[in-house]
């Protein structure tokens, strides 16, 4: 018989599996032989650092939810976690709910993969359309407010689950947020903070602090702190915080849970030299060259058959007997709102043309008077985080 901690362990290891496969793969998805330039993508694209914690935190979740008939809600805070809520639906039906051509075998997985990061119009970030995705990703600072509202409205029995992720607990949305302990004593929320260590390209501040100092911040704000490491301490000892946590939250009490990881853990510890594992080099995939360096595309072999895909799936891609079953043991409830009525008609008034041309004009004219030095071929628009990032 699997044990839960069986159980959480063969979610993981499959969330995190289709993960990274639909960040660097087009085809060979179950390492069914040595890979292959022709089997990684020649541009991969997506963010890997939040991917393994994401899925820890899912498969607690969702096993929990299953078991003791309260609802658990998950809320994904980090838009680019949607690589970890992606591989979720994958495994439990719903993404091919969504979008029948990405069915639960191996050709839907390679569909999947093929389709990554555009995902048939879904995209690589949270998505509405799936289970953890009611508060739409994207706007960092957010899913705790959005959280304290949802709970509001549930019904007993139900808990809000907001995953957070450390740069977005610096945010001063979220920051606020935690005073709504006070506001809205008693209402249904229980926070998982995910401590990787990292905003992005530069350290966290959260992350920074110790258990001590952790555990002051939260109460100074109305909150009760658990903390655990992972995957060091384990899926039994994450288990044993977050059941009672949810107990606490439905009794009244506010509690948060502060999950410890390295960022990117489970992938390359370090890539031509430079250490990866724990730092910014973690945010994406640090094997960018895989399909044309031999020694890049070893590494994601080894990395990719490190979650061991043959005990997972079965020759035709399908779960296997024992991630089959924890499938069946899980459960993904979402928020629930009244399907709205018809909207009454309404009379739309046209826009004069001069509106219409005034909206649409060329803007080059008014940026060359407005930047004197402007010259054609000559300026580069930079974003903030750089050419290749969000």
């Amino acid at each position: 018989m699997t044990s839960p901690s069986q159980k959480a362990d063969l979610l993981w290891r499959a969330q995190t599996y289709v993960a990274a496969a639909q960040i660097h793969l087009q085809d060979n998805v179950l390492l069914r032989r040595p890979l292959g330039p022709g089997d990684v993508k020649a541009r991969p694209a997506g963010h890997w650092g939040t991917a393994p914690g994401t899925a820890w935190a899912l498969a607690h979740i969702a096993l929990l939810s299953g078991t003791v008939g309260t609802e658990l809600v998950p809320l994904l805070g980090a838009g680019h976690a949607g690589v970890a809520q992606i591989a979720a639906g994958w495994l439990t039906g719903h993404l091919a709910a969504a979008r029948p051509q990405f069915t639960r075998d191996e050709q839907g997985l390679v569909n999947l993969c093929r389709s990554f990061p555009e995902v048939a119009g879904l995209g690589s970030e949270v998505t509405p359309a799936l289970p953890a995705g009611d508060f739409l990703g994207g706007r960092l600072g957010g899913c705790l407010p959005f959280a304290q509202g949802a709970a509001l409205a549930s019904g007993p029995g139900r808990v809000i689950v907001p995953v957070l992720g450390d740069g977005e607990c610096e945010t001063p949305t979220t920051a606020a947020s935690w005073l709504a302990a006070h506001a809205l004593p008693g209402t249904p929320v229980l926070s998982i903070v995910h401590l990787n260590g990292f905003r992005m390209g530069a350290p966290s501040l959260l992350a920074g602090l110790d258990e001590r100092d952790l555990t002051a911040y939260a109460a100074g704000l109305g909150w009760h702190a658990r903390t655990v490491t992972v995957p060091d301490d384990g899926h039994e000892a994450f288990h044993a915080e977050l059941a009672p946590a949810v107990a606490d939250t439905l009794a009244g009490r506010r509690t948060v849970l502060f999950m410890r990881c390295l960022k990117g853990w489970s992938g390359p510890a370090a890539v031509n030299g430079q250490q990866v594992l724990g730092t910014a080099r973690a945010h994406k995939t640090p094997l960018a060259r895989a399909a044309s360096d031999s020694a890049q595309r070893h590494a994601l072999e080894a990395w990719l058959s490190s979650y061991r895909p043959e005990e997972l799936f079965t020759d035709g891609g399908h779960p296997g007997p024992g991630l089959d079953a924890a499938l069946a043991g899980t459960a993904w409830p979402r928020l629930k709102a009244p399907r709205p009525g018809p909207a009454p008609r309404a009379t739309v008034r046209q826009q004069p043309d001069s509106r219409r041309r005034r909206c649409h004009s060329d803007p080059r004219p008014r940026l060359r008077r407005g930047l004197p030095g402007l010259q054609p071929g000559r300026t580069r628009l930079q974003p903030p985080y750089g050419l290749g990032g969000n």
